[in-house]
């Protein structure tokens, strides 16, 4: 039995670590596992993992992340001995769903001795600062001015004051830190002071940088900064120090061997020979404890040595191929150090090396004759590197990402290069390079399953189809670029995508159909835009080819639904293409036929090809073929009509035959707007053969007439035919004849005006038979009111092509007079119909006579007869709510009548009175009262013609006369018809109108009193008496009513009268004023006694005056 015991050991670093040990039988020992069995788990681990990812249980990220955790946790499990992780130990759980909560950042506080070594370091650092700048001012204003010997003086200078403030910083300060920055400045200078030596010849002209013992100068400098870093080494304790020692040891050892003019062999010999033996006394000195600092850094500095080694060879000598040799030793020294490390880092380094390395090789050697297959070797050989390694480093997924980018990146080369130096010239080496680089990316497609390889490869494969067949074309020089590009796509789409059924191709098949399609479509849209008609045609045949394959093969539905609908455009479209370029080599053919046959014959092979497919039982190619034939040929149809082709037979032809397609649409689809085509194609293909015939045979201008209108009656017509076997094509027929007919009309009464007559006497037949068919009431309305509109044009243009010029003012009488003739014979629904078009035409009619010019007795008698005749025919209807309007023309016409008239004021005062006596006779014979209301609007009724007296009435005021008689006439006819209203109101408002004519009575007597001379003595009586008479009147009629309104106001008047009658007495202070006054009070007496007290004020005021 064992039992799992965990313990803890406190090891010599003073960390705690977790041990694992059995008890087995009373004993404990370590659990140690095999190296081979954990790399077994390992293997089975990812192979699980991955096959998660594949069937997509887990997403890439998701993978890429345990995989990178489970290859690092092996790799600590090889530095642990049998103790396990440090304490504590925190399990890490990846849960994409979890919030993970980071702990709150604790701000540190700086103690005083922090803060006093932050202000000292911020202090020196801006010394040194402003020391730089002060260098840099001298440098770039004053540094020519100064010796050799004073340039190399401040750079010691420099360097110095760096050592000492250094010195300073660490013995007085105690900043150890900014102590260390002062000395690696220091120290940099260092290098730069002794440079600055061989480079002013300080040392001689021998140890300058031009001399002969320039390698010398290079050793002494190296190995006196050398000694410098060992010091600051050993005393600072500081890994970069030994770095910069180790540094300038290595350069001191390559200017050695540079100083005998090595050859580049031996040179390169002698460095390796020195990092031997630069190994083998780290292998001596390496457990020694003095020099632990040195030996600790030595392995990761000897591995950048080799770095170093090849950079010297690159500044002492210029040997491109013997450093490219040493670039691609170097990438393979650190694919080695991957392998004997396990540092995954390495992997960048050895990537940019290679690819540095074979650069350098290939276009500095022969081999650049053949650089572009070996740079796709190159791509597709590094994929192949993770299979010469152990699987331990997981770096499969790394090298094939760097095996694409590589193979991209020299595919990017290569054509650039194409392009740049051999454009037009087809090469070889770029087709087997293309081709290895497809394999490499096809390699990459199964061993990384992403759909950017597989479309890649298909890439790499049409780019090595487009480069062979550039080399088959070559002797060809007829064939453009565009054409063998679709050739490219074309042969990729079916040898790749369709006909190869090898299971190494099967990965990029679907890729491959789509990259075909999508040079195709390149090489389309290229041929069409730089108008290379044969190639285009032969291209889209092409597809029509690849779209049925597509059709048959393709197992995305979209694709295979897209490719029902690509065939037949393809095709027909083809043909288009095939006959454009028939009009580019022969221009007669272009001037009579042009593209509207193409796009007919386009149709036409489509519409043949349906007839296959229905064969073939392909259904749905058989649709779409028609519908893409019925669409090519109505684009023939609108070509036809614009284009200027023969017109004698072929327009005509094409229209007809389209007739035929529509009726085939139709009929197939049975959709009625189908039917609308149908319509309109014939329509258009009778002007055609109108256009045809007339070419050949013109007619007489009265036939001429005919043409506009008669093909509105031809539709009509043949909408009539169908009225029973179809009511779509009725439809279709019957609305654009009767839509389009209005405007033939139009054009012609302004094209043909005289003998448009035919056409509108034409058009009251057709438009009254139309609403004898017609069933729906506004249709029937409509067709009636334009028979009756036609009427009015016959009547216009009859009386122009008659050339009867005096009865060219009468056609709206004589048109509402026929139509009031059919109104009396016919039935009783028409009649109803007919008024509502009859009143409004008659009423503008009214309006059209009124403007007559000049408005002389003929069109002021035509006007009031037509005026009279309306309100006759208004009365009929009984619509007596609108005879104010004629009413009100005829009023209008008889002021017209006066301004145009020679009649003189007197004459035009006693007519317009004396129709304002008719007017109101008229009214009180037809109606019995004045208003009349009603719930229905058409029951109400207004004497109009009382209303319209007032008006002639008041007309007479503007005619002044010397008859004084004649000034009181107006008021006496309006208050005599004021008067005569009395019975024909309300009872209750009978004794206002009485009174309101009473009151009305003043304005013709004050009118006469005005031309009258009155004695001055009674002037003042003859004025106010007339009010007291009317309010005794007023009195006298409201019988007792009304008395709290009617009292007040006798007072009132009576004391402003009684006022202005004493004034006039005062004021004129005369014995007959006083007679006047006595009288007055006497009548007012006498009075009093006989009415008693119903107006006993009188006989108060007039005591007064007594």
């Amino acid at each position: 039995m064992k039992i799992f015991i965990n313990s803890v050991k406190l090891h010599q670093d003073g960390k705690l670590r977790l041990c694992n040990f059995f008890k087995t039988d009373g004993k404990l020992r370590g659990e140690f596992m095999e190296k081979n069995m954990r790399e077994v788990r390992k293997k089975i681990f990812n192979q699980v993992l991955f096959m998660l990812e594949t069937e997509g249980y887990l997403s890439e990220a998701v993978v890429e992340e345990v995989a990178k955790a489970h290859h690092q946790y092996h790799l600590d499990l090889k530095y642990k001995e049998s103790c396990g992780p440090l304490l504590p130990v925190e399990k890490k759980v990846n849960n994409l769903n979890s919030v993970v909560t980071k702990p709150k950042k604790v701000k540190k506080t700086l103690t005083m001795e922090e803060v006093r070594e932050r202000n000292i370091t911020w202090s020196l650092n801006i010394g040194v600062i402003f020391l730089l700048i002060g260098g840099l001012f001298v440098a770039t204003s004053n540094w020519e001015s100064l010796t050799s010997m004073m340039k190399s003086g401040f750079i010691a200078i420099v360097a110095l004051l760096f050592y000492v403030l250094a010195l300073i910083t660490k013995k007085v300060l105690h900043i150890e830190k900014t102590a260390f920055a002062f000395n690696v400045l220091g120290s940099l200078f260092l290098p730069i002071f002794i440079l600055s030596l061989g480079w002013y010849g300080l040392l001689g002209p021998y140890l300058s940088i031009s001399g002969k013992g320039h390698f010398i100068l290079g050793i002494i400098g190296s190995f006196l900064s050398a000694t410098v870093y060992v010091h600051l080494s050993k005393h600072l304790a500081s890994r970069l120090f030994v770095w910069f020692t180790f540094t300038a040891v290595s350069a001191g050892v390559a200017f050695f061997l540079a100083s005998f003019y090595l050859k580049i062999d031996f040179f390169y010999l002698g460095l390796m020979i020195f990092n031997i033996l630069f190994i083998f006394i780290y292998h001596r000195v390496k457990n020694n404890d003095s020099l632990k600092l040195f030996t600790h850094e030595f392995v990761p500095f000897i591995q950048v040595n080799i770095v170093l080694s090849t950079l010297f060879m690159i500044f002492l000598y210029d040997n491109q191929v013997l450093y490219s040799f040493n670039l691609l030793l170097t990438a393979i020294i650190y694919l080695s150090m991957i392998y004997v490390t396990g540092r995954k880092e390495y992997h960048f380094v050895f990537s940019i090396m290679i690819v540095y390395g074979a650069y350098q090789l290939i276009e500095h050697s022969a081999l650049t004759s053949i650089g572009a297959i070996v740079y796709a070797i190159m791509g597709f050989g590094i994929a192949f590197v993770p299979k010469w390694m152990k699987q331990d480093f997981s770096l499969d997924k790394a090298f094939h990402y760097t095996s694409a980018v590589i193979s991209g990146c020299a595919f990017i080369y290569i054509s650039l290069e194409g392009i740049f130096l051999h454009f037009g010239t087809p090469s070889i080496v770029l087709m087997i390079a293309y081709l290895i680089m497809a394999i490499n990316f096809l390699y990459l497609a199964y061993s990384d399953p992403k759909r950017l390889f597989s479309y890649l490869s298909s890439a790499f494969i049409a780019s090595a189809i487009y480069e062979g067949t550039a080399l088959i074309g070559k002797p060809f020089e007829v064939i453009h670029f565009s054409f063998t590009l679709f050739i490219t796509g074309f042969t990729l789409y079916i040898v790749v995508g369709i006909v190869t059924q090898t299971k190494y191709l099967k990965i990029i098949r679907t890729s491959s159909r789509d990259i075909g399609a999508a040079i195709m479509t390149v090489a389309i849209i290229t041929a069409f835009g730089l108008l290379y008609w044969w190639e285009l045609g032969t291209m889209l045949m092409l597809v029509a080819v690849i779209s049925y394959f597509m059709n048959i093969k393709e197992e995305r539905r979209n694709l295979q639904e897209s490719a029902k609908w690509i065939l037949p455009i393809s095709l027909g479209l083809g043909i288009v293409a095939f006959g454009e370029e028939v009009n580019a080599n022969f221009p007669t053919y272009d001037e009579q036929y042009g593209n509207t046959i193409n796009f007919v014959a386009g149709a036409l092979l489509v519409f043949l090809s349906r007839i296959g497919w229905k064969q073939f039982k392909k259904n749905e190619l058989e649709r779409t073929s028609f519908y893409i034939s019925q669409i090519l040929y109505s684009i023939g149809i609108a070509l036809a009509l614009v284009n200027p082709i023969y017109q004698l037979w072929l327009q005509p032809f094409v229209l007809l035959f389209g007739i035929g397609m529509y009726t085939l649409l139709y009929r197939t689809h049975g959709s009625k707007w189908f039917a609308y085509l149908i319509s309109f194609t014939t329509l258009l293909a009778y002007f055609s053969i109108i256009h045809a015939i007339l070419d050949k045979y013109p007619f007489i201008h009265t036939i001429d007439s005919f043409i506009p209108s008669s093909s509105a009656v031809l539709l009509l017509f043949i909408g009539y035919l169908f009225r029973i076997k179809d009511t779509n094509l009725l439809s279709s027929f019957a609305w654009l004849g009767n839509g389009i007919y209005p405007f033939a009309l139009l054009y012609t009464l302004f094209a043909f005006h005289t003998d448009s007559f035919f056409s509108f006497l034409l058009a009251v037949f057709v438009y009254g038979f139309s609403a004898l068919q017609e069933a729906k009431e506004w249709k029937l309305k409509l067709f009636l009111y334009g028979s009756f509109t036609s009427l009015l044009f016959v009547f216009t243009t009859g009386i122009d092509y008659l050339d009867a010029q005096d009865f060219s003012r009468y056609e709206f009488p004589i048109t509402s007079a026929s139509i009031l003739l059919f109104w009396i014979f016919a039935n009783q629904k028409i009649k109803e119909r007919t008024a509502y078009y009859l009143v409004p035409f008659s009423l503008f009619g009214i309006v059209i006579t009124l403007i007559t010019y000049p408005f002389g007795w003929s069109p002021y008698l035509i006007a009031i007869i037509y005026s009279m005749a309306l309100l006759v025919y208004l009365h009929l209807l009984k619509w007596d709510l609108l005879a104010i309007v004629p009413l009100f023309f005829t009023f209008f016409a008889t002021v017209e009548f006066f301004v145009y008239s020679g009649m003189d004021s007197f004459e035009k005062m006693l007519w317009s009175g004396g129709l304002g006596i008719l007017s109101t006779l008229i009214g009180q014979i037809v109606y019995n009262k004045l208003v009349v209301s009603s719930k229905k609007l058409q029951e109400v009724k207004v004497d109009a013609y009382t209303v319209i007296s007032y008006l002639f009435y008041l007309l007479m005021y503007y005619f002044d006369n010397q008859q004084v008689w004649t000034l009181a006439l107006p008021g006496l006819l309006i208050a005599a018809t004021v008067w005569l209203q009395r019975n024909r109101v309300p009872a209750k408002f009978s004794v206002f109108v009485v009174i309101l004519s009473g009151v009305y009575l003043l304005q013709p007597y004050y009118s006469v009193i005005g031309k009258l001379n009155v004695p001055a003595i009674w002037e003042r009586e003859v004025l106010v008496l007339p009010w007291i008479a009317l309010v005794v009147f007023i009195r006298l009629k409201f019988k007792g009513m009304y008395t709290k309104v009617t009292k007040p106001l006798e007072w009132g008047v009576l004391l402003v009268v009684s006022m202005l009658l004493i004034q006039d007495g005062l004021v004129s202070s005369n014995i007959y004023d006083a007679i006047i006054l006595g009288t007055l009070a006497l009548i007012s007496n006498v009075v009093r006694n006989v009415l008693a007290n119903k107006i006993i004020f009188l006989y108060w005021v007039w005591g007064t005056f007594a």
